[in-house]
């Protein structure tokens, strides 16, 4: 497995999220209280960047049809999104957060 890093996790306030764009790829990364998430940055629905929706604890509306999506598992939770997203696991070395890929 490679490790991926992606931000200084003091670049990020907590209950927000931001796009995170590494090698060509976009991540969601998502602070909810004081937990760092990371997902892939696509509905997988049809082509929207969920870090255009908004937030509502640990789960991420897409801006296009409302679905959402738990930002723990990936799982899609309401139609018209059926498939999960991606989520990746996280860790912190010297304030910086990186994945796993």
């Amino acid at each position: 497995m490679t490790m991926i890093k992606l931000i200084n996790i003091n670049e990020i306030g907590n209950d927000d999220m931001m796009q995170v764009s590494v090698d060509n790829q976009n991540y969601l990364v998502a602070k909810i209280n004081d937990t760092l998430y990371v997902t892939e940055d696509m509905c997988t629905h049809e082509d929207a960047e969920l870090t255009m929706g908004c937030l509502d604890g640990t789960k991420v509306k897409c801006p296009l049809h409302g679905s959402y999506f738990d930002l723990t598992s990936g799982v899609a939770l309401n139609e018209p999104a059926e498939v999960p997203i991606k989520t990746y696991k996280t860790s912190i070395k010297n304030n910086f957060l990186y994945i796993d890929d």
